[in-house]
């Protein structure tokens, strides 16, 4: 599979959030118009770039929306939303995701926009003191496997590493997944939106499907995301009967780690592939495709 992987990461003194933050809008602007032309029926859009001279006092971070060519109940296009803004000095990430029609729920942002206020918070401050950490980009532009990935690490602890972007190919309907994981504790993963064909309705997600932790290291494939269906104020009316879920699976570039490894973390199965840990809460990216394996010797 054809896929890009560039480490961003910063060692210096002078790092600011917002120069890291320019600089993965020019790798996601380039993406988004290369997977545009290819996924022409399902259009993204960057809504919000982040401010390349915000300040410690400034929200500084992305707004990305994904137009569909499903139509809601209402018969207006389905969109849905990612916001991720790192808010000055409390490095905070409050990915927001939903649909903006139809509107179901509370009459403010928190009503339509999912999950709101409690996705956990990073205290620090870039404005004032250095901003050294790891940090990886990704993308891939294969036919079906899209996908565009930002993870970063400030250090080895869980509750300092994240996913603050992550737009993916929905296996099961070719919708978009747009996803997020906030940087707060190890079982906090991928909060995402995308669109159930069948149902005609979004689906959302607060965590990957993962085997359990007391086994020993398994890597699931693929990479399914577990749905939510009964704590989104989407869904407060809604009683959908079970045959009308499907999964959300990740593109094959993507596994699920039974354990929440420190970002950066390196595993190399029996099969010859190998997979690096990005952001601390069990998602691996595929660096090496597995070994082919050869034919019956005749």
């Amino acid at each position: 599979m054809s896929r890009t992987l560039i480490d961003i990461s910063r060692q210096g003194t002078d790092t600011t959030w917002p120069s890291v933050a320019v600089e993965v809008t020019g790798y996601l602007q380039n993406w988004l118009t290369a997977a545009n032309a290819q996924v022409n029926q399902h259009q993204l859009r960057l809504a919000t770039a982040p401010n390349p001279t915000a300040t410690a006092t400034d929200p500084c971070g992305w707004r990305l929306e994904a137009t569909l060519a499903q139509l809601t109940p209402g018969g207006a296009p389905a969109v849905l939303l990612l916001e991720v803004f790192l808010t000055g000095t409390t490095l905070q990430i409050r990915p927001g995701i939903g649909n903006s029609e139809p509107f179901v729920g509370a009459d403010s942002q928190q009503g339509w926009v999912y999950p709101a206020a409690d996705v956990g918070t990073s205290s620090g401050s870039w404005s004032t003191t250095p901003l050294p950490f790891t940090a990886q980009v990704g993308w891939s532009l294969t036919a079906g496997q899209e996908y565009f990935v930002f993870a970063y690490s400030q250090h080895r602890f869980t509750n300092r590493q994240a996913v603050p972007l992550l737009i993916a190919r929905d296996q099961v309907s070719g919708h978009w997944i747009l996803a997020a994981s906030p940087p707060s504790t190890t079982t906090d993963a991928l909060r995402a939106v995308s669109w159930n064909a069948r149902s005609g309705q979004p689906s959302g997600s607060r965590t990957l499907l993962r085997e359990n932790s007391s086994t020993p290291i398994q890597i699931r494939q693929p990479a399914e995301l577990v749905l939510a269906t009964t704590d989104w104020s989407y869904y407060e009316s809604a009683n959908e009967p079970a045959q009308f879920w499907e999964p959300l699976l990740l593109p094959t570039d993507f596994a699920a780690l039974n354990l929440s490894s420190g970002a950066m973390s390196y595993f190399k199965p029996p099969d010859g592939s190998e997979w690096l840990a990005i952001g601390g809460h069990g998602l691996l990216l595929c660096t090496k495709d597995p070994t082919p394996t050869a034919g019956p010797t005749p």
